[in-house]
């Protein structure tokens, strides 16, 4: 066993690996209007197939295998059996790890708060235990964890463990750092507890409290001791970054420094900068390897969701392009705007066919809701015989100078061009101009990226196993309908493909759903179906939220909006969404209504002019939507105006990792 000190530099090890490393601020999220951040499945321990870990969408009928690399995000239930344990990194820099038969749900991750400036990111644990290594994201993050009898509240830089027993009770131990406990039988009975390091609090089912010594040595903590001492080893000698690369978005920061030796090698190029190249062993991919090949799709929100099989995937496919260089092969452009998947997709009788999306899209125009813009890859066209790939769909000549006025309509693309880009894009664009060959050469390849694979196999396991080439693919015969020769496009690809893979369109890809895991931890990797989480009590008041103490004198509640990622207030059709479109005249909730202007305090201005809830001046505010947890309308009059001892959030730290 280590000693008490060795184990306290353990575990700051750990935290400063998590979080201390992601520097820089946030990214934002294609086709979304606010900012909005995912955790994945970094790690599933071995086990019994039948014993697979599994994740639950909200509005979703069946649940997914907890692969690694599996985006997880707000509204999302993860299951464990009695056999197989599970860890969830989030790109705020907070870790959680599942133990056996545990039921884990995501509420919000960093949203608005109605009354204050406060980000809330809320979890939900219904049974079994988790690990928490929580690393504040900013001086605004509010970080929770609620049961069915309390509310754990973490400072930052906190490892603690929370446990909801068979017996009702909730476990609170805190073994760095120091965690906040909210409990009580009704909203006039609330305490709050502090809990330091080296503690455990338990809350009895009947809301009385005993606080001890914690408990070294169990099973659990063994297995997180195990992983957090994989972890160090993983990051022992960091990455020195060049200067550009240090004012990219904390996850990408991270992820440079802590895996970019370790998978790949940065390099170096007069044309594109500073690009990270993934060391490949070739004779392991059949193809050779190229992005979006070795992985899966899944459906998530709207848009396809890559699933990639390297384990260094999450970053890489996620935040930045993938570019083909004649010079260097493969290599990453990281960004910082966050999209499912950085692709461009067609149809060609009966396929479904994709490449990734780069530089020369964003030069010359590609796919929008009106149709196909500009030249580059875009799409199939019948001429001599045969069915071709390449500019503007109809075989005219690339051209020979990209204009201004191209760059300046990203609008008319699929993708938004993050700003550390446009640079790169200009000095792409002046190579072209000036008719450097390899640039060109490198535009004209289009078609050697090319990945098609049959409309049914769309949500196969494993894309490499059905996947073919261009050159694969059969040709089929002209044209019948009199066109032109373009292949005709009735809908836009990507929302196409979006359909398929949600079922709406032909048969669910069945081995895409597995069915959930026992949680009742019988240790025989049974499977029975459960629903997507308990019900939630009708009213919640043992919560941190800031919200609860305004939303109590109006007489209203506040519910926490699942997939949709906001709190809301569904008496007054008011919601952090709509916070995010104010500005400086930004709505918030404050006793007297909703006011307009900042919420400096808690309940904001009260001079300001209040929301008058009648339904003819509630066309703006936002409905809600099903499902979430809810918090009660009577929320805490003790404990919401009285913090625990030590409580004040965030301190003078500043988000700095503390020495």
């Amino acid at each position: 066993m280590r000693t008490g000190g060795m184990r306290a530099a353990v575990f700051g090890a750990v935290l400063l690996a998590a979080g201390g490393l992601l520097a820089q601020g946030p990214y934002r999220v294609v086709d979304r209007a606010g900012d909005f951040y995912y955790g994945h499945i970094s790690y599933v321990e071995d086990g019994p197939a039948g014993a697979v870990p599994t994740v639950l969408r909200e509005g979703r009928a069946e649940p997914e295998a907890a692969v690694v690399n599996l985006p997880v995000g707000p509204g999302d239930t993860v299951r464990t059996s009695g056999e197989r344990r599970v860890e969830v990194q989030f790109d705020t820099g907070t870790i959680v790890r599942l133990d056996f038969a545990t039921v884990f749900r995501v509420e919000t991750i960093l949203a608005r708060s109605l009354s204050k400036l406060d980000d809330l990111s809320v979890m939900s644990l219904e049974r079994g235990r988790i690990y928490v290594q929580y690393r504040e994201f900013d001086r605004k993050e509010m970080f929770q964890v609620l049961t069915a009898n309390a509310a754990v509240r973490m400072k930052h830089n906190t490892v603690a463990m929370v446990a909801v027993p068979a017996d009702g009770a909730t476990e609170t131990q805190v073994k760095y750092g120091r965690a906040f406990v909210r409990f009580g039988p009704d909203d006039r009975s609330l305490d709050d507890r502090t809990v330091l390091k080296g503690q455990r609090l338990v809350v009895l089912a009947d809301h009385r409290s005993e606080l001890a010594a914690a408990i070294d040595g169990t099973d659990f903590e063994l297995w997180n001791n195990e992983v957090n001492a994989r972890f160090g080893e993983l990051h022992e000698g960091l990455s020195a970054l060049p200067k550009p690369l240090q004012r990219l978005p904390r996850a990408v920061h991270y992820f440079a420094q802590a895996y970019g030796s370790r998978y790949g090698e940065w390099l170096w190029d007069d044309v594109y900068g500073y690009v990270w190249r993934p060391f490949i062993d070739n004779g392991a991919y059949p193809w050779g390897w190229q992005p979006y090949i070795y992985g899966n799709w899944a459906a998530y929100g709207n848009q396809p969701f890559w699933i990639p099989g390297e384990p260094w995937g999450w970053i890489p496919y996620h935040l930045g392009v993938w570019h083909w260089s004649k010079k260097i092969g493969w290599v990453w452009l990281p960004g910082s705007m966050f999209a499912p998947a950085w692709v461009t997709w067609d149809f060609y009788f009966g396929y479904a066919c994709w490449r990734p999306w780069g530089l020369y899209d964003w030069m010359f125009g590609g796919y929008d809701r009106f149709g196909w813009a500009g030249m580059y890859g875009s799409g199939f066209y019948y001429a001599d015989g045969l069915w071709r790939y390449g500019p503007s769909g109809g075989g005219e000549a690339a051209p020979t100078v990209v204009r201004r006025d191209q760059l300046r309509r990203p609008d008319r693309a699929s993708y938004p061009v993050p700003a550390e880009l446009k640079k790169v894009i200009k000095t792409v664009t002046a190579a072209y101009n000036r008719g450097d060959a390899r640039v060109r050469e490198e535009a004209a390849e289009a078609s050697r990226h090319l990945v098609f694979v049959a409309r049914r196999d769309l949500g196969a396991r494993s894309i490499a196993e059905k996947a073919l080439t261009w050159d694969r693919v059969p040709k089929a015969g002209p044209p019948t309908d009199g066109s032109d020769g373009r292949l005709r496009r009735a809908v836009e690809p990507q929302r196409e493909v979006s359909r398929f893979l949600r079922g709406l369109d032909g048969p669910a890809a069945a081995p895409r759903t597995v069915a959930e895991p026992d949680v009742a931890g019988n240790g025989r990797g049974g499977v029975r179906v459960l629903p997507s989480r308990a019900a939630a009590p009708a009213l919640r008041f043992r919560d941190w939220n800031p919200d609860l103490r305004v939303a109590r004198e109006l007489g209203v509640r506040i519910e926490y909006g699942g997939a949709r990622n906001e709190v809301r207030c569904p008496e007054l059709r008011f919601s952090s969404r709509d916070r995010e479109t104010g500005g400086e005249r930004a709505p918030h909730l404050t006793p007297r209504g909703i006011a307009y202007g900042p919420a400096t305090s808690l309940g904001g201005d009260r001079s300001l002019r209040p929301y008058d809830p009648s339904p003819a001046s509630a066309g703006s505010a936002s409905s809600g939507g099903p499902g979430g947890a809810s918090a009660s309308s009577a929320g805490s009059s003790r404990g919401a105006e009285s913090r625990g001892a030590g409580e004040s959030k965030g301190g003078g730290e500043g988000g700095k990792i503390k020495k």
